[in-house]
């Protein structure tokens, strides 16, 4: 039943020009009053069961410009602070909170807050400096640069204290040049900053980026506020980097299309063309030597498609650790490449020297492999019999050298420095594809490790790849996979 008294205390909580809101013990806001709500911008239910912080500004910008505010104009003793409101305006308020116990015995907190037209600016500022933040740096300075005040985030995580010249060295910025002089220097050159980057220390071993805000006083003291922006300089240079990345592979992909389009409807054509030829065809030899053409159609599309597909794989897999058998793997990859025309009338010569294990990704090493080797069977010579490929592998401590040299055609030396981009053809000889050794040498970066080309036209082509061993994860981290 509801009482009388009841009744009159909830209306006077829904009627009062004064915001009420109650909070609970986890700092939730459990109920507010209309000018409460008036006050602060929001709804009763944006509020209602929301964190206590939902009325501190969120953003580092607005945080500087509050505390800066408060500093000038507040008055903490008597409970006089601009607060900020939901549309991001300013408003100067009598705030106060009272620890209440409520009826179930739970702790509670009362916020009493009320509007009132903004003060002007002070003639003096506060004895003492302090905020709520750690993040926000206030002090102030006489003209000779010595400080005069300053809160306990700029005394003990950038060492401004009173009396003392400000002496710590600052980097500003002007599009690309920096300058860098001390803090004092600075202030004495311009009083007046308003949002400035600056970045403080900049040569030590932990420089801080700051949003600074500077003003003088009537008494001739600046005012500095600054504002750490560390994390946001970070997630700005990670978002650049990201950002040149993904042009770089947006670049890459408009490229891949346009060059895989072209290569998957050229042998499509040729099959197409050979088919309606062939129906036509009463000759036995001529549709023997069709079926032929038709085989080497085949062959060519899939050899490109499987270059798709370790193309994807090496784009969107991480690296994986494995022992690696060097002898097993290259005899893998030659039996692979068997069905190649030239297979019979070249000889492989296989050198491997592995005294010790190497530990890397296989899938990453036979992408190597098969594309070196198979262009080298591609571009073998046919005036030079027998033709000849030599694969060597050297492995020590850290590293494994891979050589796979060959005695075929050769490239001419103007090509040597594109042979690695997508779908370029260093030879019109043979219809490779172009994506062989871009992928090699996507495959390579992605092993950290380095490869080189040697070549002579008409005398052969050596590469020689050299790829790090892969370091076992931290036990912590074996622990986990466990």
């Amino acid at each position: 039943m509801t009482t009388k008294s009841a009744t009159l205390g909830q209306q006077l909580w829904e009627s009062s020009t004064i915001g009420l809101g109650l909070v609970n013990a986890k700092r939730q806001l459990v109920e507010v009053n209309e000018a409460f709500c008036t006050i602060y911008g929001y709804s009763r239910q944006e509020l209602l069961q929301q964190p206590l912080e939902k009325l501190a500004p969120n953003h580092f910008r607005d945080q500087a410009r509050l505390s800066y505010q408060n500093y000038i104009n507040g008055d903490a003793d008597q409970g006089l602070r601009f607060i900020q409101r939901k549309d991001g305006s300013q408003q100067y308020v009598r705030l106060s909170v009272e620890n209440l116990i409520t009826e179930t015995a739970e702790p509670a907190q009362l916020i009493t807050v009320v509007a009132l037209p903004a003060p002007a600016n002070k003639s003096a500022t506060p004895s003492e400096i302090s905020t709520t933040w750690s993040k926000v740096f206030l002090f102030e300075c006489d003209s000779t640069g010595r400080c005069t005040k300053s809160n306990a985030a700029a005394q003990n995580q950038l060492g401004i204290r009173p009396q003392q010249l400000i002496r710590q060295p600052v980097a500003i910025y002007s599009g690309h040049i920096q300058r860098t002089l001390p803090l004092a220097e600075l202030l004495s050159e311009r009083t007046s900053w308003e949002n400035a980057e600056w970045q403080l220390d900049p040569e030590g071993n932990q420089p801080h980026w700051m949003l600074a805000n500077t003003q003088v006083t009537d008494t001739n003291t600046t005012v500095v506020c600054m504002v750490s922006i560390n994390s946001q300089k970070r997630l700005e240079a990670t978002l650049t980097q990201n950002l040149h990345k993904l042009r770089g592979t947006n670049q890459n992909l408009e490229q891949f299309l346009y060059g895989a389009t072209h290569d998957l409807k050229a042998p499509l054509a040729s099959l197409l063309g050979l088919i309606d030829i062939f129906r036509h065809e009463e000759d036995p030899e001529q549709q023997a030597l069709y079926l032929q053409l038709m085989e080497k159609s085949i062959h060519r599309l899939n050899e490109f498609i499987h270059e798709i597909v370790d193309y994807s794989k090496s784009a969107n897999q991480g690296l994986r650790r494995e022992a690696i058998d060097f002898r097993s793997l290259v005899n893998d990859v030659f039996d692979s490449l068997g069905y190649t025309t030239s297979a019979t009338q070249i000889e492989k010569i296989i050198d491997i020297h592995q005294p010790q294990p190497f530990y890397s990704d296989a899938h990453c090493l036979k992408v190597v492999l098969s594309n070196l080797i198979s262009n080298a069977y591609k571009y073998s010579s046919a005036h030079r019999r027998p033709g000849e490929i030599r694969v060597s592998v050297f492995v020590s401590d850290q590293e494994a050298t891979l050589q796979v040299r060959d005695n075929g055609l050769g490239i001419a030396k103007e090509h040597l420095s594109k042979i690695f981009e997508m779908f370029y053809r260093a030879s019109v000889q043979q219809n490779g594809s172009g994506l062989g050794l871009y992928l090699v040498k996507e495959t390579i970066d992605k092993m950290k490790g380095k490869i080189d080309v040697d070549s002579a036209l008409g005398e052969g082509t050596s590469f020689t790849v050299r790829i790090p061993s892969v370091s076992a994860p931290p036990p912590e981290q074996m622990s986990l996979k466990l």
